[in-house]
């Protein structure tokens, strides 16, 4: 969508949306812009997330505030419910079926009938490399695969806009690097825009700079993903080392500006480090644990979880 005299048009445009069920609040004064492209929603669960692709899908209308949804109001608006193409989060393949069984449904839901749904198949089981397991029953499947093949109906109708809620969720590094790179040619070869949902951060990065982080059914922050980081390195991170001879590594992690303070945990073998430039820290650390001559046998940021990092956000 482009207009001559403003440039690209939002793909989904809110304004103060709001959304609650009975007591509970889904959406709270939401605001966001969508571009054309990849854009990353990422959120803990419970902040939001599925109530927004709800709202997008039409599936439920919203009870204040206003959401466009490619230039349209998606509540009982069919005409637009066919340029989007959903992937849920729950299992939803029929274990039964076979993924040629189940496309075949999901096509004739969409009006695709004979020859030309056959070939639609055959082109989606393809890019999603599902072709040796089409006419396998899709209880056998593995995780990766029952995903491919739940983006695979989505794709079916060749819609515009493609709603992919949590598609990497449960399945291996390998995997996900796959669907990962599936998702990027999707927007890159195929012109599909994507939205696409996910808890962890570092895995949307990989796929596209455009994120917006909902917490608490707000957008809390959104835009560049180098700006986002920005507003999270404002506040001091915490990260555990473990390992032997961690002693010697505490004291010149003291040294460093960075570094805001350091603790022992339960023995001498691990330590919570608190930072406030996070980038600094971990480009800074293999020099200094040569230094130390210690040996860091795991590290991690208890700031993956990103209820920690949303209450930086918001202040609290």
């Amino acid at each position: 969508m482009t207009s001559q005299e403003n440039g690209p048009m939002p793909i989904v445009q809110a304004q103060a949306l709001s959304k609650w069920y009975g007591q509970v609040i889904g959406l709270n004064g939401f605001a966001l812009r969508v571009m054309p492209g990849i854009t990353g929603i990422v959120g803990p669960n419970g902040s939001g997330k599925s109530t927004l692709f709800k709202l997008i899908l039409g599936l439920i209308k919203p009870n204040a505030g206003s959401i466009s949804v490619l230039g349209k109001i998606p509540w009982k608006n069919a005409q637009l419910h066919s340029s989007i193409g959903f992937c849920p989060d729950y299992e939803s393949l029929p274990a039964d079926s076979t993924g040629r069984e189940y496309l075949t449904l999901i096509g004739k839901l969409q009006m695709m009938h004979g020859t030309a749904l056959s070939k639609r198949i055959q082109e989606v089981v393809k890019l999603v490399e599902m072709e040796r397991a089409i006419d396998r029953k899709t209880g056998g499947y593995s995780k990766g695969m029952k995903q491919r093949m739940k983006i695979a109906g989505a794709l079916l109708h060749d819609p515009k806009l493609l709603i992919l809620d949590e598609p990497l969720s449960g399945t291996d590094p390998l995997v996900r690097k796959d669907i990962i790179d599936l998702i990027k040619m999707l927007n890159r070869d195929h012109g599909h825009d994507v939205i696409v949902s996910s808890h962890v951060l570092f895995e949307i990065e990989r796929m596209t700079h455009s994120v917006a982080l909902v917490y608490r059914g707000r957008a809390v922050a959104s835009g560049d993903i180098s700006e986002i980081r920005n507003l999270m390195d404002r506040h001091p991170h915490n990260i555990i080392i473990e390992g032997e001879r961690v002693t010697a590594l505490a004291k010149i992690l003291l040294d460093q500006d960075y570094v805001v303070s350091v603790a022992f945990n339960d023995n001498k073998d691990s330590l919570t480090v608190q930072v406030s430039k996070p980038d600094d820290f971990f480009n800074g650390l293999p020099a200094l644990i040569d230094k130390a001559q210690c040996s860091v046998s795991k590290m991690y940021s208890l700031d993956d979880n990103l209820e920690a990092v949303f209450r930086y956000l918001v202040g609290r």
